[in-house]
């Protein structure tokens, strides 16, 4: 699907995924609901910090504790994954009474304002940050458990912060890691990190320096390092090598060194969380710039994908995944994007396996948060349209599925169900983050598939703005998507005769920013982000 809500980094960082698609699983030793009281497994209650932000770091100062701020909202399969898998077990509850947890809603008051204080945009991102609110680790989901702890060990020997570590490998041509800087620089979340969208360049760059000056024992890290800086490569120079430029020696020779990494049973498994994110872009920058090498590559590949889906070491949705991978991989490394027909057989006898077991309900939307991604690059529309009304029929949040059925509507040619499915996404949604972010997919529905219904453009429009009445709501990820609705309404407009709607769209939020109180540090920019003439960004 276009997946305009759905999140995933592919797993190596968003399988805690980043709810935005914008926004790949947690990859942590799980089990079905059924397996839930296994040994050294005590679910419980994470003891979240009650009270604001500002006492919580207060609170880490008196206890001289981190803080573990985990950023995360009702709607987001990644997030309730990240619940089942690591916050239900009882020995990473037992590692976090070093910190002071701190669990911050996307709609709670305030809480876009905090997103963008701390540089989160996604859901789910975890920030581990000192007392004085210095980012030390940024986590990805994409790990097991294991991992997970030791990079909050890491965390509480209170060395020095990570982009303070990136400054010096820069600066200092003699810089050497020691082993600790080593696994922080390789565990920690890039993908989610805003440097990876600001300037991808440098921090390929940098990561580069990291795994070339890491320890020669850390072999691990410096293979985590190599796969997300291939990943963060590729993606970077993906459309450059599509349309025939050759890519730059430096991604030449990341694609060798994954090609090498894959290609070592030993040692791809030892960081096949991490290789799983490579994802479709990756595969297509390998299909145009190495194609003597695409058969190894897929063979390698596909073997690693066995080994992930029989490993007791990964929870079901990320060895759900493994079907994902082996189908993304095959579609990318042929020509013409045809997949094997043993292929597609073997992604769909692993999609049943995993379908037709019983799992609780938080267990279950990362499973069929997955299942979604199979059924997709399996072309079957008539599936994935079953299982996403019937999620639609028993889930918490019907909406979310409700947004990826209309794309799935919307890309099958029934346009109007597919905007009376956004529509109806937006109307049930709750939380002012939550209804502005579906209530953004209702309008740019509206503008692909019914440019001519002027009068209900005008009406969701001023619907829409009407949920960032209020302080503290322009920030982070709503501000995003404001910017974004602004574009794609002036790229409207351009048709003609539609000045009025931007008069009347831009008239609401001229008074929606006067009513702003003189504490919201948006106030003053507010008025302009909505000048006619003016495009966002977003």
């Amino acid at each position: 699907m276009a997946h305009s809500t759905r999140v995933f980094c592919l797993i190596a960082a968003c399988l805690l995924a980043a709810c935005q698609r914008a926004e790949a699983p947690a990859t942590v030793a799980s089990q079905p609901a059924a397996e839930a009281d296994a040994p050294g497994v005590q679910p419980g209650a994470i003891d979240w910090f009650k009270g604001d932000i500002d006492a919580a770091f207060a609170a880490a100062a008196a206890e001289h504790k981190p803080v573990f701020l985990y950023w995360g909202a009702e709607w987001c399969p990644p997030c309730h994954d990240l619940k089942a898998h690591v916050f239900s077990r009882g020995d990473f509850q037992q590692k976090l009474r070093q910190f002071v947890p701190v669990y911050l809603d996307g709609d709670a008051e305030g809480a876009q304002r905090l997103g963008a204080q701390f540089n989160v945009l996604g859901y789910p991102t975890v920030v581990v940050l000192r007392p004085d609110r210095t980012e030390v680790a940024r986590i990805a989901g994409g790990m097991d458990l294991g991992s997970y702890a030791d990079v909050l060990d890491l965390a509480l020997e209170g060395v020095k912060p990570l982009p303070e570590l990136l400054e010096s490998l820069r600066g200092d041509a003699s810089r050497a890691l020691t082993q600790a800087d080593c696994r922080r620089m390789a565990y920690n979340g890039w993908q989610l990190d805003p440097r990876a969208d600001a300037d991808a360049g440098a921090l390929v760059e940098s990561l580069q320096l990291a795994e070339q000056r890491c320890p020669r024992e850390s072999t691990a890290e410096r293979d985590r390092l190599v796969a997300t800086t291939a990943s963060l490569a590729a993606s970077a120079e993906l459309k450059d090598v599509e349309a025939g430029r050759a890519p730059s020696q430096r991604l030449r020779a990341l694609l060798a060194s994954v090609q090498a990494l894959v290609a070592d049973r030993d040692r791809s498994a030892r960081v096949a969380d991490a290789l799983i994110g490579l994802g479709d872009d990756f595969f297509s920058v390998a299909r145009h710039a190495d194609a003597a090498h695409n058969a190894a590559l897929e063979r390698d590949w596909f073997a690693l994908m066995d080994a992930m889906e029989a490993s007791p070491a990964y929870s079901d949705t990320v060895k759900l995944m493994s079907a994902a991978g082996r189908l993304y991989a095959a579609k990318a490394l042929d020509e013409k994007g045809v997949i094997p027909p043993a292929v597609i057989a073997r992604a769909r006898a692993t999609l049943d396996g995993f379908l037709a077991r019983k799992y609780d309900p938080d267990a279950r939307a990362g499973i069929v948060n997955s299942a979604s991604w199979v059924l997709e690059y399996l072309g079957d529309d008539a599936r994935l349209r079953a299982l996403l009304q019937g999620e639609m029929a028993t889930s918490r949040t019907p909406y979310y599925y409700m947004a990826d059925l209309a794309t799935l509507e919307e890309r099958t040619g029934n346009k109007a169900e597919a905007v009376t499915l956004l529509e109806r996404a937006y109307r049930e949604s709750q939380g002012p983050a939550t209804r502005f972010q579906w209530g953004v997919l209702y309008v740019e529905g509206l503008l692909r598939m019914a440019p001519q219904d002027e009068p209900r453009i005008r009406a969701a429009t001023l619907s829409v703005l009407g949920e960032l009445a209020g302080p503290d709501r322009i920030h982070a990820r709503t501000r995003g998507r404001l910017e974004r609705m602004h574009k794609s309404l002036l790229g409207w407009s351009k048709a003609g005769g539609r000045s009025g709607t931007l008069t009347a769209v831009n008239q609401r939020w001229q008074q929606i920013c006067a009513a702003l109180p003189e504490s919201d540090a948006t106030r003053g920019e507010c008025p302009g982000l909505m000048a006619t003439g003016k495009a966002g960004t977003g």
